[in-house]
C-alpha cells in the first residue's frame, strides 16, 4: 500500500491579494506561509517518508523545504521536483484580481466540467488532472509500499484528490479551497483502481488559522 501525504504550499503575496496564481507565476511566501510550513513540518517530523515530490515552482519548493528541514529520517530520502506539478495555467489571467462575479471562475471553483479557459488561453482540467495523475501513479508503482510527499497547489490537489478517490468530474472541486499548507492523506492498495481518503485538508496542527 502506498500513502500520500498531499500538501499545498504556504500562504504567498498573491494569495493574500486574491490574485490569480497558476502555473506561469510565483510570488514569495509570507511570514505566515513560512510559519504554517514549519509548523507541518513539525507535525510530520516522525514521518519517515521514502520520497518527496514536489512542483517546480518557488512557493512550493520553498514550503517543501521548510517541511524537510523538521523531519527526523531525512536520511537517504529522494527528493524530485516535476513540472507535472505545477499549479493550472490561467493564461492571460495571471496576476489579475479574482473577479468572483464572472462565469468561467464560478465555474473552475463549483462545476469544473463546465469550465472552459480558452478565451483567456488557459489550462483545461482535464490537461491539469491527466498530468498530475501521471506522476502519482508512476509513484505507486514505483513505492507500492511506500510513504511519498507531495507538495503542490491548490487547484491542482483539490482536483487531483477528488479524482483519484473517484469523484465525478462536476464535483472535483467539492470540499475546496484547500487550506494553505493543509494535509490530505490517500492510501492506494497495490492494483487498486481508486484511493482511499484517511485525512482531508488537515490544518489542525496550526497555531495560527487564517483563510486561503
Amino acid at each position: 500500500m502506498t500513502t500520500f501525504y498531499f500538501v499545498r504550499h504556504g500562504k504567498t503575496e498573491l494569495n493574500l491579494s486574491l490574485r490569480f496564481q497558476g502555473g506561469e507565476i510565483d510570488s514569495p511566501l509570507l511570514p505566515i506561509g513560512i510559519e504554517q510550513a514549519i509548523q507541518a513540518g513539525r507535525y510530520l517530523c516522525d514521518t519517515s517518508f521514502d520520497a518527496a515530490l514536489v512542483s517546480t515552482q518557488k512557493r512550493a519548493m520553498d514550503t517543501a523545504n521548510y517541511i524537510l528541514k523538521e523531519n527526523n529520517f531525512l536520511n537517504g530520502l529522494t527528493v524530485r521536483y516535476y513540472d507535472n506539478l505545477r499549479e493550472i495555467r490561467f493564461g492571460k489571467r495571471e496576476g489579475a484580481e479574482i473577479d468572483h462575479k464572472d462565469e468561467q471562475t464560478n465555474y473552475l471553483r463549483e462545476r469544473p466540467d463546465l469550465y472552459d479557459p480558452s478565451s483567456f488561453d488557459g489550462e483545461t482540467i482535464d490537461s491539469l488532472v491527466a498530468r498530475a495523475t501521471q506522476i502519482i501513479e508512476m509513484i505507486s508503482n514505483e513505492y507500492p509500499d511506500g510513504q511519498i510527499l507531495i507538495v503542490a497547489h491548490g487547484v491542482l490537489l483539490i482536483t487531483l484528490i477528488n479524482s483519484l478517490i473517484g469523484k465525478d468530474k462536476a464535483k472535483w472541486r467539492e470540499g475546496g479551497p484547500l487550506a494553505n499548507t493543509s494535509i490530505t492523506i490517500l492510501e492506494k492498495e497495490n492494483h487498486a483502481t481508486h484511493y482511499t481518503l484517511k485525512s482531508f485538508n488537515d490544518i489542525s496542527y496550526q497555531s495560527q488559522n487564517e483563510e486561503a
